[in-house]
């Protein structure tokens, strides 16, 4: 078949073609399709009209320049070479890492060959916002700090698979969290779980997976000969979670009549009993408990539980504002109880924690991305992506010369300019608020079904202080938790933390304006990373500097402000929650500050009907901690790389990809006890379907004897 060609697309083929400046060609001497992007798509016009024209010109000569030299058109590939199929993972994160780890074990093969393109907007593409950099002074610095929970199963198994990565040298033992409220410290949330996979207190089980644990690394928590405190721990090995919470946790006592005045008492912890109605009803996997819970915010949840404003005050409200990292009104309730049922209350031991031993960045994601790369999958740091289009080329064969359905041009901004990626399928591996963006300046994207109500997705701003101080002349030693014992902060700061290196901190402390809606955690680094601890710096070198860590949760306004306010704010937040005195800002000899606006995932009342399944439409997969929300019970990291694995299972199946490795591990099945409960919630249900949450007795008979509507 002949086709003709007008004057200025063969002058660009010539010009092409003979450009002696090209660095990249075939083997007949013909420019790559990578030297001809770099040339034709620099001119990109932005503008929708104009862009795809300028496509259909790409493609006329991309099509001349696959033909013999005279306007020849080849229509079957049988003179060309079938290239693999070309996968581009839009994101740099957990989610982008797993699912590049998933699907990279089918390089080489003979006819599965796959070629992978990992992009991320971030200049050196490690880790998403678990990414991390250096300063001036050459001390690293990262965008908040992340934990690895229990039951993070599929995350520690993908990180058990990374060459040069050790898990137990990266991550530090389980360690204890201290909790404050405004009202000061609340409790000492010890770790429950056992070397020998059995719980703390008794070798009576909990009925969850514990053979999964039994490679653990936690510390021993002292046994106290008290026969009360025996009792109490003997009582909580018998009760299922989170019955056993309030007998395992060390609630603090109070040394002044307005801390007792603050305290929790019997009746707190008894009010606390109403959400079980509520818990044993929500099924974390069930669509229609997300439907029945996701509407409702988590105020309605806990007034119709009837708990009491103190436990609200004191314990519920600063857990929201540091694990969904949001207020009770603007939180959903089925995103209350999973995240609480996930990170605390699904297995004996949930709550328990491990902390890197040093910047995620380089301890996990460059041997990773090291990994990947010797696999062939190309990494792209400084690659924002600014549109997604369909490429068609023809009914049968696209571009390259091999047949597919359709294929889909990716627009980059970078330094370089614009460019154009083609690609077989695109797997977007990045934030609600980004693929909000992407939905809305891509009509591809944007006219799914699945993707309707994006533009509704919201994100928390986060915004993660670290601060280098003066060391403090004296040492504070023998401290618990943490992978170091010693410190050189303030011994006021340190005795404050002596119970743990991380302190959960709830909103409103000290009355601070900018605190009124936002929680943050206090971390003491010296204690936490090997690159900062005494031992290794040494006591009175140089460069020994105590480093404090705050980390800002729903920090919009505290976003706005210049570093030196900030800085000064953390110490501030710091004082506050732990009444000592305020270190002075000349203490900070450096301090690294980042703002991640709107970056986080908002589980706002009714953002589960937002969130979709992997698969967006043909060969579109999307995956994220926002992603199938109704799915597997995880949270966080964890849950985006569940749902990487499970986008990188369908991919494979779509390609016909058969070296991958897209194994997701369950969670934690049921205790015996709750599995009860929940089949009492079912028979309540069929019986006498509530509208929304099941109250509780107690709100029931005040419903029921004040003539109020019972819902």
């Amino acid at each position: 078949m002949m086709m003709m060609i007008d004057g200025d697309i063969r002058y660009e083929i010539t010009k092409i073609t003979d450009d002696k400046h090209l660095s990249r060609t075939s083997k007949d001497n013909k420019p790559t399709e990578a030297s001809i992007n770099k040339r034709i798509y620099s001119t990109a016009c932005p503008d929708y009209e104009k862009l795809q024209s300028h496509r259909n010109r790409i493609a006329t000569v991309r099509s001349a320049l696959n033909g013999n030299g005279n306007g020849n058109i080849l229509t079957s590939p049988q003179n060309s070479t079938r290239r693999p199929k070309r996968v581009v993972v839009i994101g740099g994160g957990w989610a982008g890492y797993t699912f590049c780890e998933s699907i990279s074990t089918n390089a080489g093969d003979a006819g599965e060959a796959v070629e992978i393109i990992l992009l991320d907007a971030s200049a050196k593409a490690k880790g998403g916002l678990a990414g991390g950099y250096r300063t001036e002074g050459n001390r690293p610095a990262e965008a908040g700090i992340h934990g690895f929970w229990r039951e993070y199963r599929n995350t520690i198994q993908m990180m058990e698979d990374i060459e040069g990565v050790d898990v137990d040298s990266v991550l530090g033992d389980f360690t204890p969290s201290v909790l404050f409220s405004k009202n000061g410290k609340v409790a000492v949330a010890p770790v429950l779980g056992s070397e020998n996979g059995h719980d703390i207190g008794s070798d009576v089980g909990s009925g969850s997976d514990s053979d999964y644990h039994r490679k653990e690394s936690s510390p021993k928590r002292s046994e106290s000969m008290d026969p009360l405190d025996i009792m109490r721990r003997k009582l909580a090995a018998n009760l299922p979670p989170p019955l056993d919470l309030p007998l395992l946790a060390e609630f603090d006592a109070g040394t002044t009549s307005s801390e007792n005045k603050n305290r929790l008492q019997l009746i707190d912890f008894v009010s606390a009993i109403g959400l079980l109605g509520a818990w044993a009803d929500f099924n974390q996997e069930s669509t229609e408990s997300w439907k029945n819970y996701d509407s409702l915010s988590a105020t309605e949840l806990f007034c119709k539980a009837g708990v009491t404003d103190k436990i609200y005050e004191e314990l519920v409200s600063p857990l929201l504002h540091v694990l969904p990292m949001c207020p009770a009104y603007d939180c959903s309730a089925a995103a209350a109880l999973s995240c609480f049922h996930v990170f605390a209350l699904q297995s004996r031991g949930a709550f328990d924690v491990r902390w890197c031993r040093g910047s995620i960045s380089e301890l996990i994601f460059e041997p990773w991305q090291q990994q990947l790369e010797k696999r062939g999958v190309q990494v792209r740091g400084g690659a924002r992506v600014t549109y997604i289009d369909e490429f068609k080329n023809g009914d049968d064969f696209n571009s390259d010369g091999f047949h597919d359905d359709s294929s889909y041009s990716i627009t980059l901004d970078t330094a370089n300019g614009q460019e154009i990626i083609d690609c077989d399928a695109i797997v977007l591996a990045v934030g609600a608020t980004s693929m909000s963006k992407i939905s809305a300046s891509s009509p591809i994207i944007g006219s799914l079904p699945a993707t309707k109500d994006f533009d509704k997705l919201r994100g928390v701003t986060c915004v993660a202080v670290r601060l280098f101080l003066k060391p403090h002349a004296s040492i504070t030693s023998d401290l618990k938790g943490g992978v170091h014992p010693k410190t050189q902060l303030p011994p006021d700061v340190a005795t404050a933390m002596k119970d743990s290196p991380i302190a959960v901190c709830g909103a409103g402390m000290g009355g601070i304006a900018a605190l009124e809606e936002t929680g943050f955690c206090v971390y003491d680094l010296q204690r936490m990373h090997d690159e900062f601890s005494i031992d290794k710096v040494g006591e009175h070198s140089e460069e020994a500097v105590a480093v404090l860590e705050v980390d800002f949760y729903r920090a919009n306004d505290i976003a706005n402000m210049n570093d030196d306010e900030i800085a000064d704010l953390a110490l501030d937040a710091v004082s506050a929650a732990f009444g000592t005195r305020k270190i002075p800002t000349g203490d900070i000899v450096d301090k690294a500050i980042v703002r991640a606006r709107n970056a986080v995932s908002h589980f706002a009342p009714k953002s589960a009907l937002y969130s979709p399944n992997v698969k967006l439409g043909n060969n579109l997969y999307v995956c994220g901690d926002w992603i199938d929300r109704m799915g597997h019970a995880s949270w966080s990291t964890e849950k985006a790389v569940v749902t990487a694995k499970q986008a990188a299972a369908i991919l494979s199946k779509d390609l016909g990809l058969t070296n991958s490795k897209c194994n997701v591990i369950p969670a934690a099945k049921d205790t015996p006890q709750l599995a009860a409960l929940r089949q009492s919630a079912r028979l309540l249900r069929s019986i006498a379907p509530p509208l929304t949450a099941p109250p509780s007795p107690w709100v029931f008979a005040k419903q029921l004897l004040s003539g109020e509507n019972i819902i």
